[in-house]
Formats: structure tokens, C-alpha cells, sequence
């Protein structure tokens, strides 16, 4: 058991987890994101082979606010995002052991960053986490290399609309064939420049509006997103520049509402992570009882999982399971973190399968 104590005065706030994926020490160390607010946000490193941790807080940066996303890069580096509303950066930052060197990357777009995904070819999916939030791509011009490049949003081409209501945990956006729009100002009606204000580029550009998008997951051709209002899990294809939107997982599909199944009922989807099965694991945002469901692969290729099951149910009083992560490593353990208990224990869980 390795203690760390990030934020002394109150909650660690631990969210997103990711390891080293590449490299000749693949594994070793786990990266995690702390979701504090007004600049006191923080990355923590633990080397898993020594226990030596490091806990590094963006003071060069006026501060982190709201730390969540985090992701390795095929190219060695972490991308890390600040939920911090419409003004939220994006950081790139070099790994070296223990040590960070970070740089803001607004070409990846200003918004309440969560979930990030990238691509073997380099491309950068992002999402803006609130209701009426849209879904983007980030296209450099070369590989690897963040500095420049074209940010796209996402639009469904269809007549309906989206409807959210976070109130009510009901809602509903379009699926269908899709296009990805390019936010360039003085085209397609947007007037906003998106490194200072993505949110208002995409609403120019007529993007579509999805209901609190969250966590973004590749599996294979398509990448998957959890909107929390609309409890549902949407399927995108990566490789083209049409995709056709489906509802991989939710309650319109293959899960019932949990009003209307209390112990089997999809109720504020938010992480996703995925296995070297292909399954795709879906965590909800819940205080005292947060449900992970497990999602199988589309054999039948119809858009939609073959079956949803419950996997497991996070019972502390007052938490949230957060940070879903499985390691790329073998055997291939999953990291989980416990957030804002009402004990005040927040914790990072392993969880390592049996012995066969």
C-alpha cells in the first residue's frame, strides 16, 4: 500500500488514472489526475515498483483547476485536461520517470475538458462536459506534434433536436449519419476562434448538442462516449469522415432506467474503459452507489452491444467510483478510485484477477 496525501487541508479529489503505455519500462509508473478547484488541482505519479511517489501542481500555470482527463499518447507523452468550465486547457506534458515538463495546447480547443482519446494515426478526440456540450476532433498536421492542426465538432445530420434536462435525468439527442465540421473562423458561420472559446465555435458551426458528454474510449474502428443525462454510451467510427452515430449501450437501447430497475438500471454513465477482450466497461456517477457494467463487442455489427451486464457496484457511503482503467501489462489489472467518500478515505483500488 503506498499513502499520499495530495491536498492536505481537505478531499484528494483523485480521478483519472493512466500508466505508462510505451516505452522500455511500460507499466511502472500510474499517472493520476486530482479534480481540486481554484488552482490547487495536481497530477500524482507513483513508481509501482519502488512505491516513490511525486505530486506536481501546474504553478507555472497560475495553477490547475479540476484536473479529470488523462491520457498517454503512442508518442510517449500524457494529455491532461481541466473540467474547469467553457475555459478549460489542455496540456501536453514529456514524462521523464517521475518528472513532468508540461505545455498548453490550446489548438485542442478552450471547454470543460474530460475525456480524451487519441488515435494510432495521432488524431485527438475531446469532449465538452456539460449539457448542450459538443464532441471534437483534433487532426495535426504532423504527427505528434499538437502545435498545429485542425479542430472539428461533430454534427448529426438530422432535422430533430436535442433535448436535455439534467434536472429530470432525461433527454435525447439524434443518432444517424454524422459530419465533422472544421471550426475555422469567417467558415460555416463560426466567428469564435476555438483556442480561446471551442464551445462557442461549435454552437456557430451548428454542431450538435449532446447531453453532458463525458469519457471517450477507442476500441478498435470506433471510439465510444458517455453522455450522463442522457444515460447512454454512443458508438463512433474513427475512420471516416461520415460516420454513422449509434446508441452502443444506454436506455433507449439494450438498459432499462434505474427508476425503473433499481438493481439493474443504467443511472449517470460516466467513465469508460476497455479490456483486451474488446469489452467496454461503463462506470456511473453516484454517490453511495456507483454500478460498473460491462458492455460485450458488436459481433452482429448493428451499432449496438451484443449484451450489457453488471460487473460490480461501489457501495461506499458518499463515493464515487472514478478513473476505470485497465493496465496494458499482464496480468492486466484494473485501477479504480474511490472519490469524496463520506469518511473522507479516498483511495486508488487494484483490483488483479485469480490465479487461473
Amino acid at each position: 500500500m503506498v499513502t499520499l496525501d495530495v491536498l492536505p487541508s481537505g478531499s484528494d479529489q483523485t480521478d483519472m488514472n493512466t500508466m505508462n503505455e510505451s516505452g522500455p519500462a511500460i507499466g511502472r509508473y500510474l499517472y493520476r489526475t486530482h479534480e481540486t478547484g481554484e488552482g490547487q488541482a495536481a497530477i500524482s505519479i507513483i513508481d509501482l515498483k519502488t512505491g516513490q511517489t511525486s505530486i506536481h501542481e501546474g504553478r507555472q500555470f497560475g495553477g490547475w483547476s479540476r484536473l479529470d482527463g488523462i491520457e498517454w499518447t503512442p508518442w510517449g507523452t500524457l494529455l491532461v485536461g481541466e473540467e474547469s468550465g467553457a475555459f478549460g486547457r489542455l496540456f501536453e506534458c514529456k514524462v521523464n520517470g517521475m518528472e513532468l515538463s508540461c505545455v498548453d495546447r490550446p489548438q485542442l480547443g478552450r471547454m470543460s475538458h474530460e475525456g480524451i482519446a487519441v488515435t494510432e494515426e495521432g488524431n485527438v478526440f475531446v469532449v465538452d462536459e456539460y449539457d448542450g456540450g459538443s464532441i471534437y476532433k483534433f487532426v495535426p498536421d504532423e504527427y505528434g506534434r499538437l502545435a498545429s492542426g485542425q479542430l472539428f465538432a461533430l454534427q448529426v445530420l438530422s432535422d430533430e433536436v436535442t433535448v436535455c434536462s439534467e434536472r429530470t435525468g432525461v433527454g435525447y439527442t439524434p443518432t444517424g449519419q454524422a459530419q465533422w465540421i472544421p471550426l475555422i473562423p469567417g467558415r460555416d458561420g463560426v466567428v469564435t476562434d476555438p483556442t480561446y472559446d471551442a464551445r462557442s465555435a461549435a454552437s456557430e458551426a451548428q454542431a450538435t448538442d449532446f447531453c453532458r458528454p463525458e469519457d471517450l474510449e477507442i476500441i478498435g474502428d470506433n471510439v465510444y462516449v458517455s453522455t450522463t443525462t442522457t444515460n447512454t454510451v454512443f458508438q463512433i467510427p474513427i475512420n471516416t469522415d461520415s460516420p454513422v452515430i449509434t446508441e452502443y449501450a444506454g436506455i433507449n437501447t439494450n438498459m432499462s432506467p434505474e427508476d425503473v430497475e433499481p438493481d439493474y438500471g443504467l443511472r449517470n454513465p460516466d467513465n469508460l474503459a476497455s479490456d483486451h477482450s474488446g469489452n467496454l466497461y461503463i462506470v456511473e456517477d453516484n454517490d453511495g452507489r456507483s454500478d460498473i457494467w460491462i458492455a460485450s463487442p458488436d459481433h452482429n455489427r448493428d451499432g449496438v452491444a451484443d449484451s450489457v451486464f453488471l460487473f460490480a457496484t461501489l457501495t461506499t457511503y458518499g463515493a464515487e467510483a472514478t478513473g476505470i482503467y485497465i493496465a496494458p501489462v499482464d496480468p492486466p489489472g484494473m485501477f479504480l478510485n474511490v472519490q469524496h467518500a463520506y469518511d473522507g478515505n479516498d483511495m486508488t483500488l487494484l483490483i488483479i484477477p485469480s490465479p487461473k
